[in-house]
């Protein structure tokens, strides 16, 4: 998907589903059938998944789940919980597991898949804390581990999550007490187990609930009936609702201490324990036994007795889960294959262009409203000119939709036996439709863009985009605070943001006292700023979250200078001063981001951006760092093989906490080649090169 159409569409999302949650959740009003709100969520975290560096501070993905009742307690999660990134092909899969692959440095590694329905209910975490050690009751018996059921907590914003205990313990098949046989006296297990799982309502039971209740009060399908009864405040409402649950997790630090190495095995032992399981886990040995799976079970799908989405697909080997480790909120061991999007006809009633905060201009259908897997769409990407003038595209067609994945809107073919008579063909604007300015089109690509740096489209976004949770946090600077500041005269780039006073905000629309002091708190808070938050708030185009951490931490802060801060204008003369060839040096930094940090800093206008933060008292914090000694400062690791004790990912942050830099690719630079078992090609250019090859041991010695 193009990217600047998905910030486009993560924008809309976003704000639409702000106001439709706060209505649900604070207001206690349904605006939309509640199978549109979740619909629109679910499409909203795929894309964020997809593009992390697009996320905004109110963005409800940011929840991970749903938002916080106010009326339950918030308990904070064991772990963080993290979501499922989204497959929706077989292409989708084979990427997958090349990516996988690359990630390992082994191209002959084999997989197996343990695999599991996808049951569309709520996300759950069971917290069991261990009691004191029962003795046996006869000598022949072993001890066991007791463990009491101390708390159910939702999802969330998978930091906290609501404590919803009162109602989980009316699901009868939640054990109330588990116990562990203890062949594990070598080992130190948890205090704590957590497990997670999905609360479901069956379809039988919701057709009975919904018959007892009336329509304006009814539950669209069985997740909204399942959410709606957890987040009762009376046990005993949630009890007449037969509330059912699925376990499908322990977290890692429980499994590792009970020395579970796979997810089957990790799901026979929660079936041991006796906690309720969907009883069709399986291990499979290909992807072609995966893709049967699927289309079997998709033919079954309406005869099941409660609502699934997809199938979830794990790679059996804990220890290869380890080395291939996590993004930002998703496994990369893991993926949720969905069922095939529904299709369906609408008209293009218009087509408008959109700006992005880099200048991509991105036409937006609006379409007739179509129904598509529960939820109503009225707009479509058509991504470019290119893809316009391939389809021959005319306002006033009918079209086929399709939500890929049930989630993504798109239009897929033109109906032209449906084509009004004197239809012609749309023609892509010349003019950027906020500015006027005369679009450009740079070689190699399809996007057109508005060269204009002072367009007024553009230079919203950017601003939003400063002020977004990720970058400076500025709370109460949203969209139409940012609108109206523009519009008043007030800003018009993000330096001016922090020259703001209170008279002058006291005059824009809806702002009082208590709003005026509220935003000027958080305009002072964001003055001092984490490092890598101030440079993903600059908004440099390819420089995400995870990029901007990776220059933070690797090559514009010095940790041995003795500086406490930088200023925005040192950050400048910093960045100015680094070679490409270093820049290019750090793993995850490519040809095109470096470039595009190269040609940003050198813009003054940027550069007068800088200055005026710097005039406006922002200052940046330096990154947290280990308190370990630096052991591995200025030295480069390369890792090849799979680390049976340590993990590939536990490793990288050993090194990392040390000093250290871990680089994709073995050159005359490289200093340690981290050598595991079935080591790839890395190892032999390390021997040609002459760099020095370490052992899991040694390296651990080295770790001190």
């Amino acid at each position: 998907m193009d990217k600047e159409y998905a910030r486009e569409r993560i924008h809309q999302l976003k704000r639409e589903l702000l106001r439709l949650n706060r209505a649900y959740f604070t207001e206690n009003k349904s605006l939309v059938p509640e199978e549109v709100r979740d619909s629109l969520k679910r499409e909203l975290i795929m894309l964020e998944t997809q593009f992390p560096d697009l996320i905004t501070p109110d963005s409800p993905s940011q929840r991970v789940g749903a938002p916080l009742d106010a009326k339950l307690p918030k308990r904070k999660h064991l772990h963080p919980k993290e979501s499922l990134q989204d497959a929706f092909s077989r292409g989708d899969l084979d990427d997958w597991i090349d990516q996988m692959k690359r990630a390992l440095g082994k191209s002959d590694v084999r997989f197996e898949f343990e695999t599991e329905l996808k049951i569309d209910g709520l996300n759950m975490s069971l917290v069991y804390q261990r009691s004191e050690t029962n003795q046996p009751k006869a000598k022949s018996q072993k001890p066991i581990a007791s463990y009491v059921f101390l708390r159910a907590v939702t999802r969330g914003n998978g930091i906290e999550g609501e404590d919803v205990t009162h109602t989980v313990k009316t699901i009868d098949s939640i054990p109330l007490m588990i116990e562990i046989p203890l062949p594990y006296e070598d080992r130190s297990l948890p205090d704590f187990l957590e497990i997670g799982g999905e609360v479901y309502i069956g379809k039988a039971r919701l057709a009975k609930i919904n018959k007892d209740l009336p329509p304006e009060d009814q539950f669209a399908n069985p997740r909204n009936a399942a959410a709606g009864s957890v987040r009762q405040l009376d046990p005993a409402i949630a009890a007449t609702r037969n509330l059912q649950m699925f376990c499908y997790a322990l977290d890692s630090e429980s499994a590792d201490a009970l020395g579970i190495v796979t997810q089957k095995e990790l799901m026979d032992f929660l079936h041991q324990l006796g906690l309720p399981l969907h009883p069709g886990y399986q291990v499979l040995g290909s992807m072609d036994a995966v893709e049967a799976l699927y289309k079997n079970i998709g033919k079954e799908r309406q005869s099941l007795p409660y609502d699934i989405d997809g199938i979830v697909i794990k790679i059996n080997d804990r220890r290869l889960q380890k080395d291939l480790g996590s993004t930002a909120k998703a496994p990369r061991y893991a993926r949720a294959l969905k069922f095939e999007a529904e299709q369906g006809a609408a008209q293009i009633l218009s087509i408008e262009l959109q700006v992005g905060r880099t200048g991509a201009i991105t036409p937006v259908a609006h379409l007739s409203p179509v129904q598509l897997a529960g939820t109503t769409v009225t707009r479509a990407t058509l991504h470019n000119e290119d893809e316009i003038r391939r389809q021959g595209i005319c306002i006033g067609d009918t079209v086929i939709v399709r939500k890929a994945g049930d989630i993504i809107p798109e239009v897929m073919e033109v109906l032209e036996n449906l084509r009004p008579q004197g239809s012609v063909p749309f023609h892509y604007p010349e003019h950027c439709p906020s500015c006027g300015t005369t679009l450009e089109r740079p070689d190699g690509e399809v996007v057109h863009r508005c060269p204009n740096p002072n367009c007024s489209g553009v230079r919203r976004e950017r601003i939003e985009h400063f002020a977004s949770r990720y970058a400076m946090n500025i709370e109460g600077l949203g969209k139409e605070t940012v609108d109206a500041l523009i519009d008043g005269g007030l800003i018009t780039d993000a330096g001016d943001i922090f020259f703001l006073t209170e008279p002058e905000l006291l005059g824009l629309p809806l702002y009082k006292e208590k709003k005026t002091e509220n935003l000027l708190k958080s305009i002072e808070k964001a003055r001092k700023i984490e490092l890598e938050r101030f440079l993903f708030a600059l908004g440099i185009r390819h420089v995400g979250r995870e990029t901007a951490e990776l220059l933070a931490r690797r090559l514009v802060w010095n940790p041995m200078s003795g500086v406490s801060e930088l200023s925005p204008s040192h950050i400048g003369r910093i960045i100015q001063e680094i070679s490409l060839e270093t820049l290019l040096s750090v793993d995850g930094v490519g040809d095109v981001m470096a470039q595009s940090l190269k040609e940003w800093i050198a813009d003054e206008d940027n550069q007068q951006l800088l200055k005026k933060l710097e005039d406006g008292g922002v200052r940046c914090a330096m990154p947290e760092t280990s308190s370990l000694a630096q052991v591995f400062a200025g030295k480069t690791f390369v890792l090849t093989g799979t680390l049976p004790a340590l993990g590939r990912e536990d490793a990288k942050t050993m090194i990392k906490d040390r000093g250290g830099k871990v680089s994709s690719s073995v050159s005359k630079k490289t200093d340690f080649v981290l050598v595991g078992a079935d080591p790839g090609s890395k190892a032999e250019e390390a021997a040609k090169l002459g760099v020095m090859m370490i052992e899991e041991g040694e390296f651990r010695g080295m770790c001190g």
